[in-house]
């Protein structure tokens, strides 16, 4: 029984056998949440949004920088920026402007393809479930990501590359970095992990060629471990070519800014702006006239918007740091000055200040994965901890004691650099960050009640329908407490939107929790707010009726008149984007 319990593991940790591998994951929910969703969208509707919520979208859409180019223009130029693989790609299947957003291009791919693994003659390499989503999406797969590969690997080898998923309420993978598939040590681990049970025949995502021998894939070098040359899902890298010129953007995230449709010279608010795509597609919507105000909960995310408006060329950007929350300046404290710079931060045009230099960046961005408010702190108060804290001292940046922090010295920098260059050389990306020599971005009281002509509230979500994803852990506790905070920030939104200004709530949820029923509290909450039609329209009504709740309650959604007024964006139709919701709303004038 013990040998045929470990040739049964053996044969797990070598692999399916080569007709045997595809890539047709069957993607679960907990089992409450699923439940939920079965309720509000019907079984097979789930069944068919499950499936495509593991596969990427085909088409990539790339928002050009209307203020330096021209769609036409860049449809011209872009085959010769692109590899000679992803060129063949794109005359294949040519890339076109689309026909409602003239600020958008839209390069198809293909997929999925069938793949004769035949060639990699059993060599195979497993990557992490994140590296993986990320090679669906155009990637080459970097050294962080490998997780196990076959004895006797050398460079220039045919892998096949297959996808490893963590042990169901986990974050622990059936093999530990640098296992030898085959081997009795990986066979050991899937007998302790429950054996032949374990399944990544239909996990298998294409064939790279192997850029190092196999004793070299767990060393710590940086770059690229495998180029991949045949896919499963076929789309062009457009990532890194023509810099400021475009940028790769969800196709409804850039509908949800045509929706808001500020006007030139009027004033908005992008309330958790990071990393700041829809900013600058609001600034350039408005000709770059006017001022957009966007802030986010840290500093690392408020630079992060503004760098990237800065590389536009937009100057109508402003960027701060800001609990969006309490966003709203309550009575007494409404003064001639609302925000609270930094010294240094905001010179007399108005925009936030520059890096000090390139050479600085990656050292900054060391700085602040080591700093106590940096992004991971942010993440974990949820948007409420230091940057409440920073935006309530009506001062200057304060130090961890609470005293001024002090200017970051030359020696520091020369170490920080250090760090950043050895996070590059493993292929690491050093995190983002606003920390400079003079300080960090600049943080901001709040607003007076009624100041903005419009608002865009791109709420911290669920993310249940970003693609491709290959697990789904949320509980229906984290639904709902998602829902609730989102509560917080539109409350403060329908605030600061004038009468007679217009707020598009968005997310890329299909949780009708986050959409629906969010709209409904509004309309119910607020009678002042009328939910309006919008354009352009590319999505689908959204849910009406109401949801069995697992307490025994229920949860109201909209009525088939309001149901026609929004967009909801089914990741299984035929217009193959991501999961996404976009409600507007007019404020009422007085």
């Amino acid at each position: 029984m013990e040998a045929h319990r470990a040739a049964l593991a053996a044969a797990a940790a070598a692999g399916p056998p080569l007709e045997g591998r595809t890539y047709a994951p069957e993607i679960s929910w907990e089992p409450e949440v699923q439940a939920y969703l079965e309720a509000a969208l019907g079984t097979e509707q789930l069944r068919r949004i499950s499936a495509a919520l593991a596969r990427p979208p085909l088409a990539t859409c790339l928002r050009v920088n209307t203020l330096r180019t021209t769609p036409e223009d860049l449809l011209r130029r872009l085959p010769d920026a692109l590899t000679p693989e992803d060129r063949e790609l794109v005359q294949q299947r040519p890339p076109f402007v689309h026909p409602q957003l003239p600020d958008a291009i839209i390069v198809p791919g293909s997929g999925p393809h069938e793949i004769d693994y035949s060639r990699t003659e059993g060599r195979e390499v497993i990557i992490g479930r994140k590296a993986g989503e990320a090679v669906m999406r155009g990637a080459h797969v970097f050294v962080p990501g490998t997780l196990a590969v076959s004895a006797g690997i050398m460079q220039g080898d045919s892998v096949a590359v297959s996808v490893g998923l963590e042990l169901p309420g986990t974050d622990r993978y059936p093999f530990t970095r640098g296992t030898v598939l085959g081997s009795e040590h990986a066979a050991k681990q899937v007998e302790a992990n429950g054996g032949a049970g374990h399944d990544r025949s239909k996990l298998y995502i294409g064939i790279g060629r192997a850029e190092l021998n196999r004793s070299e894939f767990f060393q710590d070098k940086g770059g690229i471990a495998i180029t991949m040359q045949e896919r499963v899902f076929r789309t062009p890298g457009c990532g890194d070519i023509l810099p400021g010129e475009f940028m790769l953007q969800n196709l409804c995230s850039l509908v949800a800014a045509h929706v808001l449709a500020p006007t030139p010279g009027s004033r908005v608010l992008d309330m958790c702006a990071a990393p700041g795509g829809k900013t600058t597609a609001l600034a350039q919507l408005m000709g770059d006239q006017g001022e957009v105000i966007a802030f986010d909960r840290s500093h690392a995310k408020a630079a992060e918007v503004r760098r990237l408006a800065e590389s536009f060329g937009l100057t109508c950007v402003k960027a701060y740091r800001m609990d969006a929350t309490k966003s709203v300046l309550q009575p007494g404290e409404c003064g001639s000055d609302a925000t609270s710079q930094q010294p240094g931060q905001e010179g007399s045009n108005g925009a936030t200040s520059q890096q000090p230099g390139a050479a600085q960046a990656p050292a900054a961005a060391a700085l602040d994965a080591q700093q106590p408010d940096g992004p991971a702190a942010a993440e974990a108060g949820n948007g409420s901890g230091s940057g409440t804290a920073a935006a309530s001292d009506g001062g200057g940046s304060r130090g961890r004691r609470g005293g001024p922090t002090q200017p970051v010295s030359e020696a520091t920098l020369k170490r920080l650099e250090r760090i950043a260059a050895a996070r590059r050389a493993r292929g690491l990306e050093a995190p983002p960050s606003a920390h400079t020599p003079e300080g960090k971005e600049a943080v901001i009281k709040g607003f007076p009640p009624e100041s903005f002509d419009f608002v865009l509230c791109d709420a911290p979500c669920t993310a249940l329908g970003l693609r491709p994803r290959l697990v789904h852990r949320q509980t229906m506790r984290e639904l709902e407490q998602t829902a609730v905070y989102q509560r917080r920030i539109l409350a403060a939104a329908v605030q600061l939107v004038r009468p007679g200004g217009a707020l598009v709530f968005s997310t890329c949820s299909i949780n009708p929790g986050e959409n629906e029923a969010n709209v409904r509290w509004l309309l119910d909450t607020y009678p002042d707010m009328q939910l309006v039609q919008q354009s352009p329209r590319l999505g689908q009504p959204g849910l009406t009726g109401a949801i069995p709740l697992p307490d025994g309650t229920t949860q109201q959604l909209l009525s088939e008149e309001e149901a026609a007024l929004v967009q909801r964006f089914d990741p299984s139709a035929e217009l193959d984007t991501i999961g996404f919701f976009i409600a507007r709303f007019v404020k009422k004038a007085t």
